[in-house]
């Protein structure tokens, strides 16, 4: 029985990439107004996204989102973004639904041009990635889309929520973390005046070209709240290098650009305690996965895939630097130990299994 019905799942998933595939072809070939040579899937045949090869414009990036309001939402932005100048794709059509066709950038997703660099090309990277975060938002700002796009994380039970996770993550795994303060944190971390963020700016949607330049895609998420969130989702992903040294200048760097109403110092406050609760879903859902299949992921199939770092040397990376941002705020040092053992979790259930 449990054969039929896993071959019965195969079979539904193969239907319905055809129905996407044909769906894509037929609506590149009418906003587009030629043929299309192939389709192609650089990401997997289970993404949203795909490579279209049109016969005389040649490639460009289709992708159907979830929903018309998250369609809706990354034309405008980039509609608004690219005519500035900043480092995205070009919005070339869409069809009032969901799908959304965007310029082709030639390059290497940043999570894969990190992987195994040495600090001054991690620096490099990750400087051409910020300094392109914040023109996008500062430009965005410029645009309106403060408050043309939805609000995000402003109700208190998501702010709840997020402070919560460790203690999810940790009861989950019989490691229940001490509790670190949370009234200041529900202060600190609320919504002030929102302005525009990517939200998911992940490594693995962020392109990095020939000359070293750091384009953003996947605007779907985006909306308006605190700017130096999107620094944290950045800083904080599984995907980037823990080079300390290399973190503090980043941060000296460009924080201020990320401030807007805060000062340096109460800007640095809130990163690292957003970043520390940030990180902890982070490693929720490496320790989600790896307990479900029992073994890590390869890691070529984690980054050539933009999965989640399903992996040991990114479960302790996160953890790494969990207990070191943890530390960084009164609120939050509690929580440092809680990640340095979670770091040894999976080490001695597997030290145990062998």
């Amino acid at each position: 029985m449990a054969a039929k019905t896993s071959k019965s799942k195969k079979s539904e998933r193969r239907k319905q990439r055809e129905r996407f595939k044909k769906k894509v072809i037929a609506e590149c070939s009418r906003l587009l107004g030629e043929e299309v040579a192939r389709v192609e899937y650089p990401g997997g045949k289970s993404r949203d996204s795909v490579r279209v090869v049109m016969e005389h414009r040649g490639p460009v990036i289709a992708s159907i989102r979830r929903t018309q309001e998250r369609a809706a939402a990354e034309c405008e932005a980039l509609a608004a973004l690219a005519s500035r100048g900043a480092p995205v794709p070009a919005l070339i059509a869409d069809n009032d639904r969901r799908l959304v066709i965007q310029e082709e950038i030639p390059g290497v997703r940043l999570a894969q041009a990190l992987h195994r660099q040495d600090e001054h090309t991690v620096e490099r990277l990750l400087d051409s990635a910020l300094t392109g975060l914040s023109d996008c938002q500062h430009l965005g700002s410029e645009a309106g889309l403060d408050g043309k796009l939805k609000t995000l994380g402003k109700s208190f039970d998501w702010l709840v929520g997020l402070l919560d996770r460790p203690a999810v993550v940790g009861n989950y795994l019989g490691v229940p973390p001490d509790p670190p303060q949370l009234g200041p944190l529900e202060e600190l971390l609320a919504l002030r005046k929102p302005r525009f963020v990517k939200w998911d700016s992940r490594p693995g949607n962020a392109m990095a070209t020939d000359d070293g330049t750091v384009y953003w895609f996947d605007w779907e998420h985006c909306g308006a709240r605190n700017r130096l969130d999107d620094m944290a989702w950045l800083l904080a992903d599984e995907y980037v290098p823990d080079f300390p040294d290399v973190e503090a200048r980043l941060i000296d760097k460009h924080i201020a650009n990320f401030a807007d109403d805060l000062s340096v110092d109460e800007a640095r406050h809130y990163l690292s305690a957003y970043g520390v609760f940030h990180l902890s879903v982070r490693l929720g859902l490496i320790c989600k996965y790896k307990r479900r299949d029992g073994d890590w992921w390869d890691h070529d199939y984690c980054v050539d895939r933009d999965k989640i770092g399903v992996t040991q040397e990114h479960m302790r990376r996160i953890c790494t630097r969990g207990e070191r941002w943890a530390r960084m705020n009164p609120y939050t040092e509690a929580l440092a130990p809680w990640y340095a053992r979670m770091a040894d979790l999976f080490q001695e259930q597997e030290l145990k299994a062998g």
